[in-house]
């Protein structure tokens, strides 16, 4: 497999175009971030889009050519896995089979998203807080913190100065403190991926809620689609809040490199979900 020119990179769309559960293969071959990879650049059949700092890898093309096998038998351990053709997850089953954890992701649309409701949802605001559009110095707090709450955030951006030149964000701040925060995801010309966070204390009082009005209603006036893709049952309602439409399921395959591993996963997995029923 060799890397890709940015230039050279919508040889590869075919592969993908099975893929329509979000915009992360279009950012990719934009160039707009991670890489991509293939078996040949004149007329590939398999090809990679890797995201290094999400340890995200988006395959397609022929599931049985060789370069398919060796790339999977060669698979990073802890690597999230996504398909843009049949047959790649049973691939990854038949050669790592007992080291791979399978999860659900949750597909919306926008398309009958209403941005009047949406302006509304955003107006709601408990008092003592306040919504602002990131800037730079916003910008640099966030990506200066350590900790769940802001390390998913401009993880696809070369800096908090490249994030402000090509993405957008939201901040909802208490005092100064910033309580809770959306962003672009992902950015292609077509449109985001969207990235919420609320801190733990401020929970439950609306604010994810309201802050992602604000980006959605940005994305809308800008032309771009504000793309809605949920891991779990409580991002899956506040879409539904906010006016998305599910459009059902799609895999995602977590490779451990580990059958201890995995099936302390799994194990884990399943005790929330029994306490969480």
């Amino acid at each position: 497999m060799i890397a890709i020119d940015k230039d050279d990179t919508r040889k590869l769309c075919k592969l993908f175009q099975a893929y329509k559960w979000n915009y992360l293969p279009d950012a990719i071959l934009e160039g707009t971030m991670g890489r991509a990879i293939a078996d040949d650049a004149d007329d590939p059949q398999v090809a990679v889009l890797e995201a290094p700092n999400l340890q995200l890898s988006l395959v397609g093309g022929d599931a049985g050519h060789p370069s398919a096998r060796e790339y999977i038998e060669q698979l990073p351990k802890h690597t999230a896995l996504f398909f843009g053709s049949e047959g790649w997850e049973e691939l990854v089953q038949n050669i790592h089979g007992g080291k791979v954890i399978a999860r659900p992701r949750y597909a919306f649309t926008g398309e009958e998203l209403d941005i009047e409701q949406i302006r509304t949802l955003g107006s709601q605001i408990p008092e003592g807080y306040r919504p602002v559009q990131m800037d730079l110095a916003l910008a640099q707090r966030l990506g200066g913190e350590e900790g769940e709450f802001a390390e998913a955030h401009m993880v696809n951006f070369d800096s908090p100065e490249d994030f402000i030149a090509r993405g957008f964000g939201f901040c909802l701040l208490h005092g100064d403190q910033i309580a809770s925060v959306a962003t672009t995801f992902a950015i292609c010309h077509k449109g985001i991926e969207i990235q919420i966070n609320t801190r733990e204390e401020h929970q439950r009082k609306g604010l994810a809620t309201a802050v992602a009005a604000h980006l959605i209603v940005h994305s809308l006036e800008k032309g771009l689609d504000p793309n809605w893709d949920a891991a779990n049952e409580s991002s899956v309602g506040l879409a539904t809040k906010l006016g998305y439409t599910p459009q059902g399921t799609y895999p995602m395959l977590f490779y451990t490199g580990s059958r201890v591993l995995t099936a302390v996963a799994r194990a884990g997995l399943k005790a929330k979900e029994l306490i969480e029923g």
